[in-house]
């Protein structure tokens, strides 16, 4: 009878501690940095998830962007210049805008360069070299940057898990095709030719799964856990 509590117990203990390591994980991952780091410089967007699956989705099977950003330092104090360099497909844009920083978070400005709106937020990361931001605005979104065109699976890794502990999407990486000279300027009516209409369709085709897989799982989720509750009782009542 001992022997048999003390297995019990042992197994308790065990399932204790691996269902308190995901919280504890995730409190250290979702912490803001410590240190604020330098800006200014050039940075690749990596990869994003968001609070609403349809938008990466989106971005990733139709646009499929490169994105790449420019951050000056100006003369006023916490004060930023952004250049937002992106490649959708054949056509290029870039957009400039200052930005405030202070307290390990982004906000942008009004015309008297004070900080407006919520606070996008710099979050930890194990990666020497990237920027980890929690984007609050009419989607909520979170990126990875670096100054590396490139990141290793691991430093992917953590950035999926950060995603995880949100609750939200496991992110998409982005293009890495960073050519923003070769490439035909994209204004707002801007005509795609038939060769990107072509690049688009076909890729809808290959990643056609990826919104319809998102869809069911917004529209299904409810129905899909009111289901296994059921067999749950079911199989509990025999």
């Amino acid at each position: 009878m001992m022997k048999t509590l003390c297995v019990v117990a042992v197994v308790v203990l065990s399932l204790t501690s691996v269902s308190q390591a995901a919280p504890l994980a995730c409190d250290q991952l979702l912490k803001q940095v410590d240190k604020s780091p330098d800006l200014s410089g050039s940075w690749y967007v990596i990869a994003m998830s968001s609070d609403n699956c349809l938008v990466p989705a989106y971005f990733n099977v139709v646009m499929w962007p490169s994105m790449a950003l420019d951050i000056t330092a100006l003369a006023t104090p916490n004060l930023y210049e952004t250049k937002l360099k992106a490649k959708l497909h054949e056509y290029c844009s870039t957009d400039t805008q200052p930005i405030f920083f202070e307290n390990n978070a982004i906000f942008y400005v009004d015309s008297n360069n004070a900080p407006k709106g919520n606070p996008n937020v710099l979050l930890q990361s194990g990666c020497p070299d990237c920027l980890v931001f929690k984007l609050d605005e009419f989607f909520d979104f979170f990126l990875l940057l670096s100054r590396r065109k490139n990141i290793t699976a691991a430093e992917l890794k953590e950035f999926e898990t950060q995603a995880e502990c949100l609750g939200w999407y496991k992110p998409h990486t982005l293009n890495t095709d960073h050519d923003y000279e070769n490439c035909l300027p994209f204004e707002p009516h801007t005509r795609i030719s038939p060769a990107t209409a072509e690049q688009i369709f076909q890729r809808l085709l290959s990643s056609y799964s990826v919104p319809f897989n998102c869809i069911s799982e917004k529209f299904l989720y409810y129905p899909r856990v009111g289901f296994e509750w059921v067999q749950q009782k079911w199989k509990s009542i025999w």
